[in-house]
């Protein structure tokens, strides 16, 4: 039996479009749960730091405050899809070596934190989080909004939001489908930096694994040429996606606190502000 090119060309199309109906009906319906896949807690109500805030549907939202001697700079940290603010010793205490605080809060779900996660309410508990950095005396031009992975997300919508110090992407994408399809190709895509970051006005620091096979560094390549400020993208030899903060990365930090030192204002003091 003979096919007509126009009936294999028919064929394929065809493929491809229930492919795609298929990929997008999987995105819609399980995104969340793909983005978001920890369900564990790696600590107690014990854990040092540890404070619970109350969302505004009622939620509990679990951070926790690492606290460097007279720091007049702090470290917004939002961590990886698949660790919890009990994890994060080893690189809360690089930042406190830097003389900055650090607080990082887990998403719903994660942790202590009750709930189920989603783009938004990772926003608006973002914003939560930020305020109780507030309150501990810290203003938006000392604050370091740091995005590890998925964590960039919520950075990069909170440095649309306000005039920060730094933003701070480790490991970031451009969008969370686009680590599955590299192209833009469904509509209604989550934690789209790309489409955020022309916009952001503060200094930005990059920094991603050379051999990161699961966000490739190309989605750094592209953040770093679309933000328009005062940026540095820095590359660790020899590191893959889980695997950098095991190697020698006083070379990006050191670069890191010179870009803070230059760009981030602290406000003159005064009683209750840092």
């Amino acid at each position: 039996m003979k096919f007509s090119i126009r009936r294999i060309l028919t064929f394929l199309t065809a493929l491809l479009f229930i492919g795609y109906i298929t990929l997008s009906a999987i995105a819609f319906l399980f995104a969340e749960q793909i983005i978001f896949p920890y369900r564990d807690s790696s600590y107690g109500p014990t854990l040092p730091g540890l404070t619970i805030h109350t969302a505004e549907d009622g939620t509990p939202v679990a951070s926790r405050y690492w606290e460097a001697p007279s720091a007049r700079h702090l470290v917004l940290l939002f961590h990886g899809n698949y660790e919890d603010i009990g994890q994060l010793n080893l690189i809360a205490n690089h930042i406190i070596h830097l003389g900055y605080s650090v607080i990082s809060m887990d998403y719903r779900g994660y942790g202590l934190s009750g709930g189920n996660p989603t783009e938004k309410n990772c926003y608006s508990d973002a914003r939560l989080i930020l305020n109780h950095a507030r309150s501990l005396g810290f203003v938006d031009s000392t604050i370091i909004l740091w995005g590890r992975s998925v964590g960039s997300g919520p950075a990069t919508q909170l440095a649309l939001e306000i005039n920060a110090g730094a933003l701070v992407l480790e490991s970031p994408f451009t969008s969370a489908f686009r680590t599955f399809t590299q192209l833009p190709l469904l509509p209604f895509d989550k934690f789209n930096n790309l489409a955020k970051i022309d916009k952001v006005s503060c200094p930005l620091f990059i920094m991603h694994g050379a051999n990161d096979k699961t966000i490739p560094s190309w989605h750094s390549a592209k953040l770093h040429a679309q933000h328009i400020h005062p940026k540095v993208m820095h590359l660790v030899d020899n590191a893959g996606h889980n695997d950098l903060w095991t190697k020698d990365l006083r070379p990006a930090l050191l670069k890191l606190k010179r870009m803070v030192d230059r760009y981030a204002s602290l406000p003159s003091p005064s009683p209750g502000t840092r």
